[in-house]
């Protein structure tokens, strides 16, 4: 960074809390300890609950190709997104005339040559578990933190999904010392829904069904039901974690329209590889929570995929 002037600062599609946290912390970082730089924030649509990070009101929905006066970035930052195919707010663009790039990422499915730099760890909770443990860490500000906090907390599930690790909670203490207020990023942006999502969630744990003897939990929802909730496939993203408390179940799975297709949310407990699953569907993720996308009917999607688990059980 000491040679760039200018940065962009790019997530995956449908943001979730890790793509967030990750991108507004090195955005923040910058601001807080390069003000020669020129850094642009660019991320697709995410939950307003997000906003509570310094920086996230700041980002651009999309990038074009007269963003940066029509000249290329000095330096690309691609956060949380293992492909081309899944970059958001059309950074695929931006990142082929960029002049250097560093890919920040924890996904299994990562080829590790998407950038000039890729800092990619599988073992790591999270895109900002390993962007913290890039930085200088007396550098990091409050806000800063605050982001990484927020990541963390909403890709380990508040610390109860099994990708957190030793080195994990040692960051998140660091964090603490920042004096982020963690109680109230945890509750506000993990635990609480507005009272649409709540209408909605209710719906689909209603019409919830159970497959392969109880071994997994599966539901979706049509078009016709997300007009009628009002709701848009961001207000959908945290449905997945809702219907995986179903007991007794190994795998959850949910489906819901996006841009005239299906996407698939998978999320597994102890023994199924849904990162294997997802890629039969172009898609990937971790062994433990994936995705992908389909243009079959969900019915059909989804006895596709329960053949899948059930060839893993």
């Amino acid at each position: 960074m000491k040679e760039a002037k200018t940065v962009a600062i790019f997530g995956h599609v449908r943001p979730d809390g890790d793509c967030v946290g990750s991108t507004t912390g090195i955005y923040n970082y910058i601001q807080d300890n390069y003000p020669s730089i020129h850094a642009d924030l660019y991320l697709e649509n995410f939950p307003e609950s997000y906003k509570i990070l310094r920086g996230a009101s700041d980002a651009k929905p999309l990038y074009t190709s007269e963003n940066n006066a029509g000249l290329p970035y000095d330096l690309v930052f691609l956060m949380d997104t293992p492909s081309f195919e899944r970059v958001g707010a059309n950074g695929a663009e931006c990142l082929q005339t960029a002049k250097k790039s560093i890919n920040i990422d924890h996904h299994i499915s990562n080829p590790l040559n998407l950038c000039t730099l890729n800092l990619v760890e599988p073992e790591a909770s999270s895109a900002s578990e390993v962007l913290y443990v890039n930085l200088d860490k007396e550098k990091v500000s409050r806000e800063t933190a605050n982001s990484l906090y927020l990541g963390i907390v909403h890709d380990t599930g508040a610390f109860k999904f099994s990708c957190t690790g030793k080195r994990t909670m040692q960051v998140v203490g660091d964090l603490i010392e920042k004096g982020i207020d963690f109680a109230k990023i945890v509750n506000e942006t993990y635990y609480t829904r507005t009272y649409k999502q709540t209408l909605v969630t209710g719906f689909v744990m209603e019409n919830c069904k159970l497959g392969l003897g109880g071994k997994v939990v599966y539901a979706h929802i049509t078009p016709e039901d997300m007009q009628r909730f009002d709701v848009t496939p961001v207000e959908l993203s945290n449905v997945i974690d809702t219907i995986r408390e179903v007991g007794g179940t190994e795998v959850a799975l949910f489906l819901y329209p996006v841009n005239g297709k299906y996407k698939i949310s998978l999320r597994s407990n102890y023994i199924v590889d849904v990162n294997a699953i997802a890629r039969e569907f172009g898609g990937g993720g971790h062994t433990r929570a994936a995705g992908g996308d389909t243009n079959d009917t969900p019915e059909a999607a989804i006895e596709k995929i329960l053949g899948l688990i059930e060839k893993q059980l």
